[in-house]
């Protein structure tokens, strides 16, 4: 039985009549006139949410339900009950930017949700006065469709069976109304069918058959709620490294890592990050946290996600306690820190607490898994920009593909040919950019940017304390290798940022440390970091 909350309109009864027409069997129950209580004991195979008068939250028990049953019973929400998912999830709803009142518009889609299998394009009816703000829109929800005049036509949440349309599938002026409605239906039985337990995942697996992205997404949140054993866990990854993890699957992974985090939740959204994959074996400095410095004195705004060091003398978070920055700071002061000075440092494990079930069995394989690779996917603050070094040039496209796959919408991944996860002074660099959704394969040269090239001799670092002190020196003017290698993965982090070619990021970064701004910025993240 499909429950359909009626908020006080005259088309609900027109849905009523197309899920009818689609074998359906309907119960109408007005938005004042049932609880909670009540819909749980009906137990409704899918909700739907009419369209109606006013906002969200004058609509009796609509934002309620969508707040209790999303993620438990598939949602569906039309015009104000849209509204109401982007409203129960956090977005803030404005007036639209036109009054639309039986007005026709072309929708474009891109083929997610109940919008599978249907023409780009097609004309609906709108009869709004209000829509979801797009800036506002919160982690959890994605737009899957727009109007030709820029207003959301549609959202999803990421990992609950729930959509919302802004405009009206149940009039007759919206030819593809009934194909959508009966998609909504179909997609849902599947996606709740796709659903797959970490044992059947294994056997899978282990036949070398991939995961839908679906499936990847059940099994990761089984291993982030501790609904699976050590075992399994294990041989779960064990299985998935002997087949190779697909672009769907690394994607999916990220996504509920990324839902399942503590938000970071500055005021600006157009953020980047530096963060890498570390384990490329160079005993380099911590070339990546101080280009993120650099970066965040040239003006672009900083989320620089880190951790202690795994594989290396000193990961991000020690040379940063080595520089006098305090690390152990709460996600309302990160992003504070990020408001005020344009930089802020993200500690994983204070971030992360669902990780705690994969550390053991990580630690007792002792083989690089999946998890290896997810850190730098799944930044708290959702940042929008990032540079990303990977150990391994095989990867390149594909985390390129993964990052695009997950919002962000300009960026760089980098893995040079003498093995760094950096952009490298001593060798070219395979770079895979990330632009208007598009990835595109290049490889740069130290000599592209006037550099000479140097030995990685002249790169290697220590443990934090040394590496500190390297950091210290090049923001002190001191030229040399190291110097040069941070200005150009300061570079490329400020071209993601700002938008601008790579050899004006390059420049501003050598024009940041020279002024002395780069070292004014670090004096910055010390002082703000220690005085909250």
């Amino acid at each position: 039985m499909i429950l359909l909350i009626d908020n006080y309109d005259s088309f609900t009864y027109n849905l009523k009549q197309y899920l009818e027409e689609l074998s359906q069997k309907v119960l109408v129950v007005r938005n004042d006139a049932i609880s909670v209580g009540d819909i749980e004991k009906m137990k409704p195979s899918h909700i739907i949410i009419s369209p109606g008068p006013g906002r969200p939250e004058d609509a009796g028990i609509t934002v309620e339900v969508i707040r209790q049953f999303s993620g438990k019973i598939p949602i569906l929400g039309v015009c104000l009950g849209h509204q109401a998912i982007g409203y129960a999830f956090g977005a803030k709803i404005v007036s639209a930017k036109y009054l639309m009142h039986g007005k026709i518009g072309a929708i474009d889609h891109g083929g997610k949700g109940i919008f599978r299998d249907i023409p780009k394009g097609f004309e609906a009816t709108r009869y709004h006065s209000l829509a979801i703000d797009t800036n506002t829109l919160p982690d959890e929800l994605e737009v899957t469709a727009y109007c030709n005049d820029g207003e959301i036509m549609g959202v999803m949440h990421r990992r609950h069976l729930t959509e919302g349309v802004q405009f009206h599938p149940e009039s007759i002026l919206t030819k593809e109304g009934k194909n959508l409605l009966k998609n909504f239906l179909d997609y849902s039985y599947e996606k709740k069918a796709d659903g797959i337990l970490i044992r059947d995942a294994i056997a899978r697996v282990m036949d070398q058959k991939d995961l839908t992205r679906d499936m990847a997404q059940s099994v990761m949140n089984e291993i982030m709620e501790g609904n699976s054993t050590p075992a399994q866990i294990a041989s779960f990854l064990t299985a998935l490294r002997l087949k190779g993890e697909t672009t769907e699957e690394i994607t999916a992974f990220a996504q509920v890592m990324r839902d399942k985090s503590i938000k970071i939740k500055p005021v600006s959204r157009d953020l980047v990050d530096t963060c890498g994959t570390g384990g490329d074996s160079s005993g380099t400095f911590n070339i990546s946290t101080a280009a993120a410095i650099v970066a965040a004195s040239a003006g672009v705004k900083i989320a620089k996600h880190g951790n202690r060091s795994i594989s290396s003398k000193s990961g991000s978070a020690d040379v940063l306690e080595a520089l006098n920055v305090n690390i152990d700071l709460g996600p309302e002061e990160v992003a504070h820190c990020i408001d005020q000075i344009g930089i802020g440092f993200l500690f994983a494990p204070k971030l992360h607490p669902a990780m705690k079930y994969a550390i053991g069995p990580r630690r007792e394989m002792g083989i690089r898994t999946v998890f290896n690779i997810l850190g730098p996917l799944t930044n708290p603050a959702s940042a929008r920009f990032q540079i990303m070094g990977i150990y391994s040039q095989k990867l390149v496209e594909k985390i390129a593909i993964v990052l695009k796959n997950l919002g962000i919408s300009r960026g760089y991944v980098v893995s040079s040919n003498d093995g760094l996860d950096e952009i490298s002074i001593s060798d070219e660099t395979l770079i895979a950019e990330i632009r208007d959704g598009e990835v595109k394969l290049f490889t740069f040269r130290p000599e592209d940017a006037g550099y000479a090239r140097s030995g990685i001799n002249l790169v290697k670092g220590g443990d934090a304390v040394e590496n500190a002190h390297i950091i210290n020196q090049i923001f002190d003017g001191t030229r040399g290798a190291a110097r040069d290698i941070v200005c150009l993965n300061a570079g490329f982090a400020i071209a993601a940022g700002l938008g601008t070619d790579v050899a004006d990021g390059i420049k501003m970064a050598e024009e940041s440390i020279g002024s002395g701004r780069a070292r004014e910025k670090l004096i910055q993240l010390k002082e703000i970091t220690n005085s909250i």
